[in-house]
């Protein structure tokens, strides 16, 4: 018998909601399932409605089909008033799918004046003005008339292109919260036309009337809420405005929260589930359970990082658990999202999951499933040329391209090149990335070693046809368009070249920039740093010094095989030290090793000047290897994971952090440099001085030989002399009044300031980087 015989199908969307349309069609409802994400966005906005939430406005935000106009149609139904067989119909889904007294409690009773509309190109002002009309004309009465009229009226004005001011349109709306004694839930659908509208006439100022609306006060308790639908954030809509423009939209938008609308993949299979009816036997059933606890103890890991459980496997059976955790994903990157996959799985479309079922016939033992490489054959025929508008389209075309080339293989050949083409198309470094035990099951049906094997010897031929490679590196798979330059055959010829060190290779590959004593450099005013190295057994650690003249200390990071039983205090010099030394640098080494190897190849290898497919292989796999480098060298060297040790001033001494760390460069710097004066001007406390620096240098000197006995000695204004005789003489009390005590003249007499010093001797102050000099009788000291 069928599938179809067994299983049948819930079709979940039969048109797309247009809420301006359906704005009172009961049948809207008809399907609708409450997600994770729909009850968490329900609950933040019933909340925000009942006075619990801070925000009285929202953006809801997410690309093409997510099911955002379906929600909004769920919320307002629940927003309707009491008598409303919307609200009623709406209520009952809520009531059968949660359990959320939170929710339930805050949905209001009497309803709300649901002002909708679906935006055009237009002013907001516009859109805005209709949205009221259509939710006073579902109210009705003669109130409602009267603030019609005047509505249209308004609308008719700005349509003639007669100026209309935001405050008349807030007046009216006033009104209607103090008449109908409602709150007013505004809800523009595609708000984004309203700001491409406002972006194409340079940031028209009636986008000013949102913020107005959403800062407007309760009106005898009732209030205006909005709800805005977007495809992007708020901002990147105003990306080709002007500053100031994008600042003011900027205002705006921080009077909205913004809530992010997509869903899981997890939930989605749940939703796919769903919509699958089974009418089975005890025996088919039996199978089916075997079946989900086979699959899910082979790929546990991953249905665990995406909360799936077995019972989930089960309850998407004929569909393969491969294929339900690409399915989302692929919606998500090259189609319309839930919409495109509920079409996938209900349509009458050639290869469609629905055809599957009606095509497929169950024999013996076996549970036949649809596989990868029908999902595959479905996006190409269905959905097609619609991927042009994709950002990955161009990767999609060049998989096509690719196995398209490759008709002339044998079926199988074809069917695990569209399915490890599906899974580099979703997932490059991912769980569900193209390694050879994953492509080999999601072509497998159940408990088959004898198909797994049979798989797995048709990725071999296929390796060494040249059709797919295969990147050890991160274990994956990809389509190959086939290249005379062998990667793999010399990748080992260069890693066999390879004899460098770790502390070497490093070095000339992941070079370490000097760290920062953070908290001392601030508190004293001097920018002091530690230089860091990677060292091993060929540094000579008791004549440690500093390439950097400048530097304040050393820091090291030991890559050697064995660790030694003590490191030094300080450098030759007298300088602070750090060394710190990890475990299980293996990995490291591997990865270093091949990073280079790659990169000499790029640099070195003639072959691939006239080769541009190996050469983009190469180059993406140097990527690939660059990243895995850091992570690596991130991870070994990580003091939250209790794997590093560290010696600080020669001692063994327990780190936790990074932060940690920083905070005893700043220790030794206090301990090092505990004498050195505190300035705080950037001119003078440098390793380097301008040549404004100079010239100042020379002035104040200069006015100190000359005029030390006047205040200032005589500069004016705020020149660079000035700063550095504020922060050098006057802040540090060199520079200063003479009082009676020290027995000289009185403040009055035209010479009341000298140079300072203990013992009191005329000294004259000279510095240079950090150095200071002083004139006395004896000479420069």
């Amino acid at each position: 018998m069928n599938l179809s015989s067994y299983f049948t199908l819930q079709r979940r969307y039969g048109r797309s909601i247009n809420l301006e349309r359906d704005f009172n069609d009961v049948s809207a409802l008809n399907g609708y399932v409450l997600t994770d994400k729909s009850v968490e966005t329900l609950k933040r906005i019933l909340l925000g409605i009942s006075g619990d939430n801070k925000y009285n406005c929202w953006t809801l935000t997410g690309v093409y089909g997510t099911g955002k106009s379906a929600f909004v149609h769920f919320l307002i139904s629940l927003l309707a008033n009491s008598k409303n067989k919307l609200k009623k119909k709406a209520l009952g889904i809520a009531n059968s799918s949660l359990n959320d007294d939170i929710i339930l409690s805050n949905i209001p009773d009497d309803g709300m004046v649901r002002a909708i509309a679906v935006s055009q190109r237009e002013a907001i002002s516009l859109t805005i003005i209709r949205a009221l009309i259509n939710g006073l004309k579902d109210i009705g009465g003669k109130l409602s008339k009267e603030f019609i009229s005047q509505l249209e009226d308004l609308e008719g004005r700005i349509k003639d292109n007669k100026t209309v001011q935001n405050t008349a349109i807030v007046s009216i709306i006033k009104d209607i919260l103090l008449q109908t004694k409602k709150d007013i839930i505004l809800v523009i659908d595609e708000l984004g036309k309203n700001l491409e509208y406002a972006v194409y006439n340079q940031g028209a100022e009636d986008l000013y009337l949102l913020q107005q609306l959403a800062e407007l006060e309760a009106i005898e308790g009732k209030r205006i809420y909005i709800l805005g639908i977007l495809h992007q954030a708020f901002t990147e809509y105003g990306q080709r405005l002007a500053t100031i423009q994008r600042n003011e939209w900027s205002k705006i938008t921080g009077r909205f929260e913004d809530i992010a609308f997509t869903e899981s993949t997890g939930q989605m299979i749940k939703l796919i589930s769903e919509a699958i009816s089974p009418n089975i036997d005890n025996d088919l059933e039996k199978k089916i359970d075997r079946y989900s606890c086979y699959w899910y103890q082979k790929l546990e890991s991953i249905f665990k990082l995406e909360k799936i459980e077995q019972s989930l496997i089960k309850n998407i059976y004929p569909l393969h658990p491969l294929s339900a955790l690409i399915l989302p994903v692929l919606c998500v990157k090259y189609a319309q999202n839930d919409r495109t996959l509920f079409t996938f799985i209900t349509s009458d479309e050639p290869f469609s999951f629905k055809k599957f079922l009606e095509e497929t016939v169950i024999k013996d033992d076996n549970l036949p499933t649809l596989k990868l490489d029908q999902i595959y054959d479905y996006f190409i025929s269905s959905v097609g040329m619609g991927l042009t508008r994709v950002v990955n389209f161009q990767r999609w075309v060049e998989i096509y391209d690719l196995i398209n080339d490759a008709k002339h293989l044998d079926e199988d050949s074809l069917r695990l090149l569209k399915a490890i083409g599906l899974l580099n198309l979703v997932s490059i470094t991912g769980i569900t990335r193209a390694t050879r035990n994953l492509v080999a099951h999601s072509l497998c049906d159940g408990d088959d070693d004898d198909k797994f094997n049979y798989w797995q010897e048709k990725i071999d031929t296929l390796l060494r046809q040249g059709l797919i490679t295969h990147r050890k590196q991160i274990d994956e798979l990809r389509i190959w368009k086939g290249s005379d330059y062998n990667i793999d055959a010399q990748l080992e010829s260069y890693l066999k070249q390879e004899q460098s060190s770790l502390a070497k290779l490093l070095s000339q590959l992941r070079p370490l920039k000097p760290i920062i004593a953070q908290r001392h450099s601030y508190q004293k005013g001097t920018l002091r740093y530690f230089e860091r190295h990677y060292l091993d057994s060929s540094v000579d650690l008791t004549n440690l010094e500093c390439e950097d003249n400048s530097a304040d200390g050393w820091l090291g990071y030991w890559l050697g095989e064995e660790i030694p039983s003590s490191f030094p205090q300080k450098t030759v010099n007298g300088l602070p030290v750090i060394f710190i030394a990890a475990n299980n640098l293996q990995v490291l080494r591997l990865q270093a090793q091949e990073f280079s190897a790659l990169n000499r190849m790029n640099n070195e290898a003639k072959e691939l000047q006239s080769d541009g497919v190996a050469r983009k292989e190469v180059r993406y796999r140097l990527i690939e290897a660059q990243k895995a480098l850091d992570d690596t060298l991130n991870s070994v060297f990580d003091f939250s994971r209790g794997e590093c040790r560290c010696w600080i001033g020669g001692n063994l001494t327990k780190i936790d952090s990074v932060r940690e760390l920083n905070s005893y460069l700043s220790v030794l710097c206090d301990e090092t440099f505990s004498k050195s004066p505190i300035l705080w001007n950037e001119l003078i406390n440098r390793r380097n001085l301008t040549s404004q620096g100079s010239k100042a240098r020379r002035e104040l000197i200069t006015g100190m030989i000359n005029h030390f006995s006047l205040p200032k000695f005589g500069f004016s204004g705020y020149g660079p002399e000035v700063t550095m005789y504020y922060s050098l003489l006057q802040e540090t009390g060199i520079h200063r009044p003479i009082s009676s005590a020290e027995n000289t003249l009185k403040p009055s007499d035209s010479k009341d300031f000298a140079l300072h010093t203990t013992p009191p001797l005329r000294r004259y102050y000279r510095f240079s980087g950090r150095r200071v000099g002083y004139l006395c009788a004896d000479g420069w000291g």
